[in-house]
């Protein structure tokens, strides 16, 4: 268990009060400079920066996702200098009217597809050669969780996940879910999906025909058929 990988989820906004070259600066001083500086804490894996491809006032528009070896790894370096370093200058971004958290969550892998293997437990959480990537989640009741986490077991992963990885230009799927860990910087969201599922294009054409595709479709009417009434789409 404690090789789990471990994914740290940071999604920002412009401050409502900023503008958007003074953010930009941020954007631009956080991947020069503090992610080489994070780079050099033991237990990070890698760092990712990402904008939205359609702006979405529900969704923040720009972050970043920490790679980390395993839930220790993450505490570590929650005390080490270089993270200490990073968190102070953010919140001095933040008191200054720039920068707004809305999502900061850490995120452990429970299930990783690849094309042309079956699911793998506790691997690495990059991937290479797969700049678009999607976010899909929801918020549950205790019940709902219990039906769902059943449903995936016996179906999502064993039938749909599989025929999914056949869409050309879909380079991985991964399953995570949210252990509690404290939040190393603030966000506006506080409540998290027990479950996250992640999914990795090609490109957006790939993502594109992927919603589009059959086997989606039929995903969707399955969860329909589970959960007539809906679920708390996130």
């Amino acid at each position: 268990m404690e090789n789990i990988p471990i994914i740290y989820v940071s999604f920002i906004n412009p401050a409502p009060t900023g503008d958007e070259e003074t953010f930009q600066r941020f954007i631009n001083w956080n991947t020069e400079v503090y992610f080489p500086l994070l780079m050099k804490i033991a237990g990070i894996t890698g760092l990712d920066y990402y904008t939205i491809v359609k702006r979405n006032p529900q969704y923040p528009s720009t972050g970043t996702i920490q790679h980390y070896e395993n839930i220790m790894a993450y505490e570590n370096s929650l005390e080490s200098s270089e993270k200490k370093a990073v968190i102070e200058e953010i919140n001095a971004w933040n008191k200054r009217g720039i920068r707004e958290g809305v999502w900061s969550a850490a995120y452990e892998l429970v299930q990783s597809f690849r094309p042309g293997t079956i699911s793998l437990v506790n691997k690495d959480t990059k991937i290479d050669k797969a700049p678009i990537m999607h976010f899909e989640a929801y918020l549950m009741t205790l019940q709902e969780h219990e039906k769902y986490n059943k449903w995936f077991n016996e179906y999502g992963g064993k039938v749909f996940i599989p025929l999914f990885m056949k869409n050309c230009g879909l380079k991985g799927y991964d399953l995570l879910k949210y252990p509690g860990l404290a939040p190393s910087t603030q966000a506006k969201e506080t409540e998290y999906p027990p479950y996250l599922s992640i999914l990795y294009f090609e490109d957006l054409k790939a993502f594109e025909h992927f919603e589009g595709s059959s086997e989606q479709l039929s995903f969707q009417s399955a969860l329909r058929n589970i959960f007539p009434l809906g679920l708390n789409y996130k």
